[in-house]
């Protein structure tokens, strides 16, 4: 199975643009328990970013913002969660 974060917005001329990043399987399970601690919980979430130069030096972005998490359907939600840990204990 694939998992992407997408993320989508609309231009001030009425234009939906995205971007798609596609999560590691290994960390599908972790991202899906991050999420649900953001659904159960009711907190919002911050985003920003991190550059790291060559040399490995880190530096934080000037750009950040914070947003919701909000379930579309939570038993979709459940089941995906025990889709990946089923799989995981497969490859075991």
């Amino acid at each position: 199975m694939k998992l992407r974060l997408v993320l989508k917005t609309v231009t001030n001329k009425n234009k939906e643009v995205s971007i798609k990043f596609n999560i590691a399987p290994s960390k599908h399970i972790g991202f899906i328990n991050f999420v649900n601690l953001c659904i159960t919980q009711d907190n919002p979430v911050t985003i920003s970013f991190e550059k790291i130069s060559k040399s490995g030096e880190k530096e934080e972005s000037k750009v950040a913002g914070v947003f919701d998490f909000k379930s579309r359907d939570e038993n979709e939600l459940k089941e995906l969660k025990k889709e990946l840990e089923r799989k995981k204990k497969q490859k075991k």
